[in-house]
């Protein structure tokens, strides 16, 4: 527990994926403001389902939301194409956004709801992490809340929320249907 309250700006995929990290760093003495960067998720639709909980949540909780309104669709789906691993590129991306926010607003610390998911590469996403928290000059705060996974699938069903079925980009709608494993996935 921090000895006081220290701005963090936490990247946020979802609104369930929210509930448990939020509370956890909460309790760990740090004042959270979410932030929704998220231009892999495709279709707009979903996107903007995923963001609507969002806003709802984060509004009946009281927790601050900065969104990145821009849906850069073209340069996300060129930069998987183009990728060595779509999965690290897409973590890269978002990470590094979210830390150089955390610059501009003077916040010393970022990090991920992507730490939630027991399908997502824990290791990628901290390689991803650390490389953006150096070239923004700012910390980024890596716990694994995995264990805190079906606290998220309780909450979120308890209040109704949208869950969605993957993880957002057009290639992992596509996976998981052809139970093709993605390179970002455990």
């Amino acid at each position: 527990m921090r000895s006081k309250s220290v701005p963090l700006l936490l990247h946020v995929c979802c609104a369930p994926c929210m509930t448990v990290v939020q509370k956890a760093l909460s309790r760990e003495g740090f004042a959270v403001t979410a932030f929704f960067y998220n231009p892999n998720i495709h279709p707009f639709k979903e996107r903007q389902r995923r963001l609507e909980t969002l806003t709802a949540y984060s509004g009946s909780e009281g927790i601050p939301l900065e969104i990145v309104e821009a849906y850069p669709l073209e340069e996300n789906i060129r930069m998987l194409l183009e990728a060595e691993n779509r999965c690290y590129s897409c973590f890269e991306d978002r990470l590094s956004v979210t830390a150089d926010r955390a610059h501009e607003m003077g916040m010393p610390a970022f990090s991920t709801t992507l730490s939630v998911s027991p399908y997502q590469n824990q290791e990628q996403i901290i390689k991803a992490g650390e490389n953006a928290a150096f070239k923004a000059g700012v910390e980024f705060i890596y716990r694994d809340f995995r264990d805190l996974y079906k606290d998220s699938i309780r909450i979120s069903r308890e209040n109704g929320m949208y869950r969605q079925s993957y993880c957002g980009c057009v290639f992992s709608e596509r996976d998981r249907y052809f139970k093709i494993k993605s390179p970002g996935m455990i």
